[in-house]
């Protein structure tokens, strides 16, 4: 690629190295500021903890992503991500330190807040329980019960919004165990019940498997966050299909579909479709979180889709 060609990339922020093998021939501007500099070895400018893995899929020309950080020969250091692109030989490293900082204050706050919320939250569930055993009308139970129930929820999303941020910093640990799936729908179902009665919509389930190897919370938020979406965007009085076997998830609905030229976007954060917001109230973070999450749990998610007639997503739970 010559240099004149090359110019275009010089106002682009991060770094673009075209390769022969790993030797580079040519670099933008901000490349060159980071020392990629034109005949010179990428092993002679940074390394980090998997770059032999870099090298590798660079001399079998295969596609390659991963965020590191990374440590440049030089002295300093960053938190990148780097693409690897065979077909152009193009090397793009995108320099995410400011974006990890800001992650890092971001999940500080929400633990913080966690923190600080789980005590008087305890302290009213503890509170409830005293109220319903005096209690002896069954009104007024069942006013003491709604609270209950609402502080369970209040502490679930306190520990997803725990878990995510965790997620998010690279922080979280997968947990697998033996989880019996219908107690494990039923759940997700009593946690949207309001959601599914206001459509009135019938979710039709068909388990076929005794039990799920996996993280609870990851099956627990990819299992909520798609039959949340199919219920959002399905017309009242529609059916949704939620058939779990061993090794997938499939979650079907007859809504409104998604348009041929938005399929691309639709793992996107905060991407929301033209016609979606028309439809259902939302903040464009639920399938890109179950994106993230079947990434860290090395689960492959695919969709087909209908505009005005449906969708159906399935994640495989197994590599094969």
């Amino acid at each position: 690629m010559n240099d004149e060609l090359f110019s275009i990339f010089d106002t682009v922020k991060d770094a673009i190295i075209y390769l022969e093998g790993t030797k580079i021939k040519n670099s933008n501007v901000q490349a060159k500021k980071w020392g990629f500099k034109i005949d010179n070895d990428l092993l002679n400018i940074f390394t980090y903890e998997d770059i032999d893995s870099l090298v590798k899929n660079i001399l079998k020309n295969k596609e390659y992503s991963i965020e590191q950080n990374i440590y440049f020969l030089s002295g300093s250091s960053k938190f990148c991500r780097i693409n690897y692109n065979p077909k152009q030989n193009i090397l793009l490293i995108e320099d995410r330190t400011e974006i990890q900082l800001l992650n890092k204050v971001k999940s500080d706050f929400i633990s913080s807040l966690s923190h600080e919320l789980r005590t008087p939250l305890s302290i009213a569930k503890g509170n409830t329980h005293i109220l319903n055993d005096f209690l002896e009308e069954d009104k007024f139970k069942a006013y003491v019960s709604k609270i209950s129930n609402s502080i369970d929820k209040i502490e679930k999303i306190i520990s997803q919004l725990t878990m995510l941020s965790m997620a998010q910093l690279g922080n979280y640990v997968i947990k697998p165990e033996i989880l019996d799936p219908n107690m494990l729908l039923q759940e997700v179902i009593n946690d949207l019940n309001g959601k599914i009665k206001n459509k009135n919509v019938e979710v039709n389930i068909q388990c076929n498997a005794e039990y799920l190897n996996g993280d609870k919370f990851i099956l627990y938020t990819i299992l909520r966050n798609l039959i949340s979406n199919a219920v959002k965007y399905s017309y009242e009085n529609s059916e949704i299909k939620v058939i779990i076997d061993e090794n997938q998830l499939i979650i079907k609905d007859n809504g409104i579909g998604i348009r041929e030229e938005e399929k691309n976007r639709i793992f996107e954060r905060f991407f929301r479709g033209n016609e979606s917001v028309k439809y259902a109230k939302g903040s464009g973070l639920g399938l890109s979180v179950v994106k993230y999450f079947c990434e860290i749990a090395n689960y492959r998610i695919n969709f087909e889709s209908k505009w005005m007639i449906g969708s159906e997503f399935i994640v495989k739970l197994k590599q094969i």
